[in-house]
């Protein structure tokens, strides 16, 4: 019983899978909807295969799941019961591990398109260089904001699932007399 929430058991891989999914589908959604409004994806989407499309969102869940094991790793979600101070605690966790997966995912992306599309390596290092930095901050913004969400839904799944229990536990009671 010693595993904290966020740890290496089965719990902990559990709730890591789930917010990972969680926050790397409604990210997706976010951005595709945006894209999809202001009408970027009509020429951008004919371009883009299947498989290049399956490759870079594995890429990104993975990078995300490990980003979320390592935020989750000192208790998990359950950390909020300890009021603000956990939460900041995983809002700053979030913060690093955001920066950590837009890092990561630049670079990835522009490794990739540098050996496919043979870019000197000049022009790779400027990119990687100026693009690293926006990419952690943003991506260090979007996890921060990510943690406040997942809060969000632990705070209320918190509250369904106590009100769900409190009536079952009254019609238990009510069977027994």
């Amino acid at each position: 019983m010693g595993e904290a929430a966020g740890g290496v058991g089965p719990r902990g891989r559990f709730e890591t899978w789930v917010v990972s999914s969680f926050n790397l589908v409604a990210l997706s959604l976010v951005g595709l909807l945006a894209a999809h409004a202001s009408g970027a994806l009509a020429g951008e989407l004919a371009n883009f295969g299947t498989l290049p499309g399956v490759a870079v969102f594995a890429y990104l869940w993975l990078l995300t799941a490990a980003a979320t094991r390592w935020a989750l790793a000192d208790g998990g979600l359950a950390d909020l019961r300890t009021g603000l101070n956990g939460l900041w605690r995983l809002v700053l966790r979030g913060f690093a591990a955001g920066a950590l997966i837009g890092a990561a995912f630049l670079l990835g992306v522009v490794l990739v398109g540098a050996v496919l599309n043979g870019a000197p390596l000049v022009a790779l290092a400027l990119i990687a260089l100026i693009g690293v930095a926006a990419a952690s901050v943003v991506g260090g913004v979007i996890g921060a904001l990510s943690v406040v969400l997942d809060a969000g839904c632990y705070w209320a799944a918190g509250r369904l699932v106590g009100r769900w229990a409190e009536s079952n536990g009254s019609g238990r009671a009510a069977d027994g007399e």
